[in-house]
């Protein structure tokens, strides 16, 4: 990954370990921290970390994620934001350990809904994809960068022109995660 290609990135809730090795940008998550607005918990969950750039109109953005050892809901993978009460996320979870998923969640008007798609066996490398166009934006996931499956089509009604697109990661337990965001375009 080139550094170059970073500088117009910024961090929402930038977690305290952040450092680039060999592979890429690696990121060690802060513990009980994610992304969640309300609906069937209750609570809302602001503080997960967000590596971003702003996007203006259409565009498509792809990333690759790396970790070694996943614990029970820790997550990392692709967001979309507009704001606090309006964004989505598609990353990997294993919110029991036993059955890795690709996770999706869409949040409007401070409510989240939750997909999940669970995977045949867990792997270390992801690849997400985005495709904006209009109101609608296209998820996409891969476990080898090659072969995409779309993982959801959704309409974000309070997304303008311009929104934060970029890489997620986040624990909701009481650990932390390190991954490595080896690409991001």
């Amino acid at each position: 990954m080139l550094l170059d290609s970073l500088k117009h990135y910024s961090w929402y809730n930038e977690p305290s370990n952040v450092r680039f090795v060999e592979e890429g940008m690696l990121v060690e998550t802060m513990p009980q921290t994610d992304f969640w607005q309300a609906a069937h918990r209750g609570f809302r969950k602001d503080d997960g970390h967000f590596f971003y750039t702003e996007k203006l109109g259409n565009f498509e953005m792809l990333l690759n994620w790396h970790f070694s050892a996943a614990v029970s809901s820790d997550q990392c993978g692709l967001m979309v934001r507009a704001d606090s009460r309006n964004w989505a996320k598609i990353g990997f979870l294993s919110p029991d350990m036993t059955v890795p998923q690709i996770g999706c969640v869409v949040t409007a008007d401070g409510f989240s809904d939750w997909s999940s798609h669970g995977l045949p066996e867990a792997g270390c490398d992801y690849w997400f994809r985005v495709i904006r166009r209009g109101g609608d934006f296209l998820f996409f996931y891969s476990a080898d960068g090659v072969k995409y499956h779309q993982c959801r089509l959704f309409h974000l009604e309070k997304a303008a022109s311009d929104v934060k697109a970029g890489a997620y990661c986040c624990s909701p337990q009481n650990h932390r995660f390190e991954c490595i965001l080896q690409n991001i375009e």
